[in-house]
């Protein structure tokens, strides 16, 4: 099996015709289908049903397309990171995040790279739909907030505080933290299920045995911090600070200890660029601790994100 009989065969899958593919790529219309039949012989099963114009997949055809996409994507981003290791400008990676974490945290990364850094093509996704998409090497590398599964390689590259918004006269605006205990008195403004913040809110209400009543819930922090500023409950997030509202970090119970949002980055360890995009998330931790971390004693009180 060739890899060019997998690019005439992915060609007329969507070209729907020999002829119309064969054009497309630029071989004679006898050629191609004598490079698809040696295709069909190779796998031992026909790929296309031939009567009339068209060129009908086969059961056999529509299971054989994705396998074929995938192989011949995969030698694509391997030649194109051997022309680039050369020139590393035009290596490109496909990176994964949800909408808050490449707002937050990817943009300003890219705009900290030097020119000659790997292309990022940056694409969003729901916080639960990042590691599939890795699984299913439509990502190079994803970063999220929801734990990797230990099937991939991973990297924890920050964690973010949790912070509960007011607004200017709410009676805890003048303090810096507050209690899981004090927060479950709170009607809240809390985040979807997805998002890091909520998880670990209900991990710290569940281990202080409390429960919590709900004003609204939304998947987008700034619709829950808009909505703390409007009078209509305390905002859980980590998320900016924004329209006015004051931040106090959680205390959860049992210790002096923050909840805290984690930030990992995860990949495909048989990667063909895994040594770039081992660098590349070198660099993204290094970034995230130098410009999100707080200092120790000293929370940071702008500059948070929401990692999803």
């Amino acid at each position: 099996m060739e890899l060019r009989h997998l690019r005439y065969f992915v060609a007329v899958a969507e070209a729907g015709s020999i002829t119309r593919a064969a054009h497309a790529v630029r071989i004679a219309q006898p050629s191609l289908s004598r490079q698809l039949r040696q295709l069909e012989e190779d796998v031992g099963e026909p790929l296309f049903d031939r009567r009339g114009r068209r060129a009908r997949l086969t059961p056999a055809g529509e299971v054989f397309l994705p396998l074929a996409r995938d192989l011949v994507g995969r030698a694509d981003r391997a030649a194109a990171l051997m022309h680039g290791l050369a020139a590393p400008d035009r290596v490109t990676l496909r990176l994964v995040a949800p909408e808050t974490t490449v707002a937050d945290v990817i943009a300003p990364f890219l705009a900290s790279l030097p020119r000659d850094a790997p292309m990022i093509d940056v694409r969003e996704a729901l916080p639960a739909r990042v590691h599939e998409e890795v699984l299913g090497g439509t990502a190079d590398v994803g970063v999220t907030s929801v734990p990797p599964p230990r099937t991939i390689a991973s990297r924890l590259l920050v964690h973010f505080p949790v912070w509960a918004f007011v607004r200017p006269d709410h009676r805890w605006a003048r303090r810096r933290t507050i209690t899981i205990r004090e927060l479950a008195t709170e009607r809240l403004l809390v985040l979807g299920s997805d998002h890091g913040a909520r998880r670990q809110l209900d991990a710290a209400m569940s281990d202080a045995g409390l429960a919590y009543g709900v004003a609204a819930e939304t998947n987008v922090p700034q619709v829950a911090l808009a909505l703390a500023a409007a009078g209509r409950g305390v905002a859980v997030a980590s998320d900016d600070s924004r329209y006015g509202l004051h931040g106090l970090r959680i205390r959860p119970a049992g210790g002096p200890l923050e909840l805290r949002v984690p930030l990992f980055a995860a990949w495909e360890p048989s990667h063909y660029a895994e040594s770039v995009i081992g660098d590349l998330v070198a660099d993204l931790t290094r970034y995230a601790e130098e410009r999100y971390q707080p200092e120790p004693g000293h929370p940071r009180r702008t500059g948070l994100v929401s990692p999803g």
